[in-house]
């Protein structure tokens, strides 16, 4: 390693030394050319220790600077002392790239760690559907296996319990698809396509889409707008996901087993955003939990009631819609329900 300092220390002031000795043989024949009784040696000497002392200093620094160098690098730590202004210039650059890189590398780090935690948390929720599951197909033979009761009693309540089978299925295949696009959301930018898209059509397909949590749940869709057709720029599959996911949360916390309870919908615009609004009659969310809703993993207190929470759909949906160049925000009162808002540039 000192070899190949000393190799370059020499490539770096070759044309320093060369300058020098030409010039200096320059300035004695340019002497002798005058023909003058000038004593130059003692002057040669002088300037040529002068000449290597200067360039020992300069090795010295030269020296310790590219040694710190390479240790930093073998290491992963710098303690650089640069004596130089050129030295001062490169230790920024190196600091700076080294910055950066620890950077990206904390944030990898740290995105790791949320990774195996929401894994944690999905194979712990994604385990109670099949018990669920377990349990009603126990029960599904027990109501078959008594002929003697009434066969429409009998029938109502199998029915209800594959109604209950379809809702667990529904659990497992949301957190499948979370946890699928929790890892693509990773290189969201290969999986991009802004385009013009009606909103009204894509409210339409989500809601059809949820019509058996609807049912199973006693909630029922409203639509308040009389738009058919509302132009968003956006990303269509995107959208759609972030759009189910909220449906779902206002679903699930608007059940009421005493009575008929509905999701409202409606839209706002201008020419420049189009605002579409989801509000529920649910339990609502207490003003101490409401500002960490988007946090990652976090459920508060209705997640702890509801019991099947993971506190991953939210801060998704935040996610997206900033990557989108959407706006997500919440209000929400206690025992009154939930208001759920997103804002999309306007297309006209």
């Amino acid at each position: 390693m000192n070899k190949k300092i000393l190799i370059n220390f020499a490539k770096d002031k070759l044309s320093l030394t060369i300058v020098y000795f030409l010039s200096t043989i320059l300035i004695l024949i340019y002497i002798y050319s005058l023909g003058t009784q000038i004593d130059v040696l003692y002057p040669l000497l002088l300037s040529i220790v002068l000449y290597v002392f200067l360039i020992l200093c300069e090795w010295s620094k030269y020296y310790k600077f590219n040694r710190s160098l390479n240790e930093g690098i073998e290491n992963r730590y710098f303690n650089l002392n640069p004596k130089t202004n050129e030295q001062l210039e490169t230790a920024n650059a190196i600091f700076k790239i080294h910055e950066n890189y620890t950077n990206k590398i904390s944030k990898i780090h740290a995105q790791n760690t949320d990774n195996k935690y929401f894994l944690s948390q999905w194979i712990h929720n994604i385990k109670t559907p099949p018990s669920i599951i377990d349990l009603i197909i126990q029960k599904a033979t027990k109501e078959t296996s008594f002929s003697n009761e009434d066969s429409t009693m009998n029938q109502m309540n199998i029915l209800k319990l594959f109604f209950d089978i379809r809702e667990e299925n529904n659990i497992v295949k949301n957190g499948l698809d979370q946890i699928l696009n929790i890892s693509r959301l990773n290189d969201f930018s290969k999986d991009y396509e802004p385009q013009t898209a009606n909103l009204v059509q894509l409210l339409k397909e989500v809601i059809n889409n949820k019509k058996s949590q609807f049912i199973y749940n006693n909630v029922f869709p409203k639509i308040e707008f009389k738009y058919e057709k509302i132009l968003i720029v956006t990303d269509e599959k995107w959208n759609k996901f972030m759009l189910e996911q909220l449906l779902s949360n206002a679903i699930k916390y608007s059940k009421d087993n005493k009575k008929n309870t509905y999701v409202y919908f409606n839209i706002y615009r201008n020419d420049k955003e189009t605002k579409l609004t989801i509000r529920d009659e649910g339990i609502g969310i207490p003003s101490y939990d409401i500002k960490r809703v988007f946090e990652p993993f976090f459920t508060g207190e209705n997640g702890r009631k509801v019991g099947d929470a993971t506190g991953i759909g939210l801060y998704i949906c935040k996610v997206i819609s900033k990557k989108l160049n959407h706006s997500i925000a919440i209000e929400s009162e206690i025992n009154k329900g939930t208001t759920i808002s997103v804002t999309y540039p306007s297309k006209i």
